[in-house]
């Protein structure tokens, strides 16, 4: 059955404890590359929690990310990502967000702003997401337990914001990667927790 939103409000899951979905959500982020390209990629390891309120505004999210887990389909890249020149992430294994406030921007648009302290390569420092809800259904394989929610964020950071290097210079001129990093969220959050879900398939241990 599909959970009421909070009062007042006609979308949106209803008050409680929500899990963010991994199997149907993207977590992308688009870099400019040899200073004239772009190069996209994923994390595929991610778990969060949003506990709805009462009052949707009062709502809280905590999102973690194995760093180790990115991925742009070039394994060379993907092991330079994950070294000291850029992620790190033997000594950063975790990149987090937790939020700090939400606040209301269109409600027949759906839209709000997400803010929140995002925790990269050891710094932590406040970003803003535009959000929106963009729908809502059963689950696909286990309909009459599980439902879901659909939202879609976007931001931008910068990696010498994060202590993060970029790789050096080119001959041609430029970084090899460029400084400012887009983060496009595709994310689905449940009703249930999805770990039993996630071992069946073996897509975690």
């Amino acid at each position: 059955m599909n959970p009421l939103p909070p009062e007042g409000y006609d979308f949106g899951p209803a008050p409680g404890h929500w899990h963010l979905d991994p199997i149907h959500s993207c977590l992308i982020f688009v870099a400019r590359y040899l200073r004239f390209g772009r190069v996209q990629g994923t994390f595929s390891d991610a778990k969060g929690a949003v506990m709805v309120a009462e009052d949707p505004l009062q709502s809280k999210v905590d999102v973690s990310i194995r760093a180790a887990s990115v991925n742009t389909g070039v394994q060379a890249r993907d092991d330079h990502l994950r070294s000291p020149d850029f992620l790190d992430v033997e000594t950063y294994p975790e990149i987090r967000f937790t939020s700090t406030r939400i606040e209301e921007r269109s409600l027949q648009k759906r839209t709000f702003y997400l803010h929140g302290d995002l925790t990269i390569h050891g710094t932590t420092l406040p970003v803003t997401l535009e959000c929106q809800w963009a729908g809502e259904a059963p689950d696909y394989a286990n309909p009459e337990d599980t439902y879901g929610h659909f939202f879609a964020g976007n931001t931008q950071i910068r990696l010498s914001d994060f202590g993060m290097g970029d790789g050096g210079p080119v001959p041609w001129g430029g970084r090899l990667v460029g400084d400012t990093i887009d983060i496009v969220l595709e994310l689905r959050v449940q009703d249930t927790d999805p770990i039993h879900f996630l071992r069946s398939i073996g897509h975690v241990a």
